[in-house]
């Protein structure tokens, strides 16, 4: 697969062609072709699993679509790191690729989640919040991702605490770890003393490691990353 991209300009052009035409897809070359479909199956398939009723339905959607496109995505020659860390790449996947996936989840003509804010762009947005939360495999990182904890908003929360250091990604997936398996009772207990929404334990935690990564290297921390992160958790008086 050779990386295909769309600048912004190009992007809303190709936007405004999309929406006039929708819901006919885009012509795109054989490669991306294949990978349209196989992201259609993606998205029928977890859609297929899910029902009207589901609490967290939209998470659910957002996870299990990003946990299959993140393992596949590894597995196309051509890909890596560097196409997902550009957006424009993920604009040309959105508008060209699957804006009919993309609609499913946010409708037609919604810019914001196709190509205008960058941490708003669903299919980068769900990617990397695989990749920030992995643990190894699909299945360990599902078990993860699936906490009755974590919502649409933890997906914004952990993509967009990005410090002027950069992203220490094993920090952010300890972060997931660690959160996911504080018992209940306690999650609740201190969200309850909290005054109000914005104030719970995640954005808490998020909010500490900004700040802290300032002046502190986690991997230089006294037992490394994962020490550096309970510490979190501890300045924050939860004990993990």
């Amino acid at each position: 697969m050779i990386i295909k991209t769309l600048n912004r300009s190009e992007a809303q052009n190709a936007m405004k062609e999309w929406v006039l035409t929708y819901p006919s897809l885009p012509e795109v070359g054989e490669d991306y072709l294949k990978i349209r479909k196989v992201i259609q199956d993606f998205n029928s398939q977890v859609r297929r699993e899910c029902n009207e009723n589901m609490s967290r339905k939209d998470y659910y959607i957002d996870v299990h679509i990003g946990i299959l496109l993140y393992d596949y995505l590894w597995h196309v020659p051509g890909f890596n790191l560097r196409a997902a860390a550009n957006d424009d790449f993920w604009r040309y996947m959105s508008i060209k690729v699957i804006p009919d996936v993309v609609a499913e989840r946010w409708g037609y003509d919604n810019e914001s989640h196709y190509w205008s804010k960058p941490a708003r762009i669903w299919l980068r947005s769900i990617w990397w919040y695989v990749h920030l939360s992995w643990q190894g495999d699909m299945k360990t990182t599902a078990n993860v991702l699936e906490s009755p904890y974590f919502t649409t908003d933890s997906i914004l929360n952990l993509e967009e605490r990005t410090g002027r250091k950069g992203t220490f990604i094993n920090v952010y997936r300890f972060i997931m770890y660690y959160y996911s398996h504080i018992p209940q009772q306690i999650l609740a207990q201190y969200n309850k003393n909290t005054k109000t929404q914005q104030d719970d334990l995640f954005r808490i935690i998020m909010k500490l490691n900004t700040a802290k990564v300032m002046v502190v290297d986690p991997a230089l921390y006294l037992g490394g990353e994962k020490e550096y992160v309970r510490s979190l958790f501890l300045d924050a008086g939860v004990r993990v």
